[in-house]
């Protein structure tokens, strides 16, 4: 019988612990690092485009949404690097790319940064990480791929140009192939202490 009351009151205890742990909102410390991102070497240009699906489905004749320019921030939403277009853009054949400098120019330290593209009705914010390559070691990039939606506009990020072929409307010329450019790489760097 006191064995299982001493049961009981240990119970009743760390149900009550869990509780108020849950309740309590303010002792769970903010995420380090954002759910889903790209990663970078850092010197690399970062390239990204919105992309802006079309479905029968979940579209309707709206009006078309523009860019109006691109900004980066830390994950605390400081700014580090902004750029607006003289005049709004179609996201379409819009390709806009980043060189991981900030506003004075200098290299951004390692870490995660959102690219934010504002449009004409709205904003979208997806997460990159930079990564310093560690010349004694072997470093391979590994990102976390963010889903993609079917009907809202999402940012595309990649690590080289999308085509080396200009683009075109599709109601002005027939569409073209579209290849990947050049200088596109495996992110795995294979270091070591003798190299120079």
């Amino acid at each position: 019988m006191k064995r299982a009351l001493a049961f009981g009151a240990l119970l009743a205890l760390t149900l009550g612990s869990l509780g108020l742990g849950f309740g309590n909102s303010s002792c769970c410390p903010p995420p380090t690092e954002p759910c889903c991102y790209t990663a970078f070497w850092v010197g690399d240009t970062v390239y990204f485009k919105l992309v802006v699906p079309f479905s029968f489905l979940c579209c309707c004749c709206e009006d078309k949404e523009l860019v109006t320019g691109w900004r980066i921030e830390t994950l605390e939403g400081a700014l580090v690097y902004e750029h607006a277009f003289p005049e709004p853009m179609a996201p379409q054949c819009l390709e806009m790319q980043w060189d991981q400098k900030d506003m004075a120019g200098q290299q951004v330290a390692p870490g995660f940064y959102y690219i934010v593209v504002t449009t004409t009705k709205g904003e979208y914010k997806t997460a990159i990480k930079i990564v310093e390559k560690d010349p004694c070691c072997w470093t391979v990039l590994w990102s976390k791929p963010c889903g993609i939606s079917l009907c809202k506009p999402y940012i595309k990020v990649y690590k080289c140009p999308s085509c080396c072929v200009p683009c075109c409307c599709v109601l002005c010329c027939p569409p073209l192939p579209c290849f990947p450019c050049c200088n596109c790489s495996i992110s795995i760097f294979l270091g070591c202490c003798d190299d120079p």
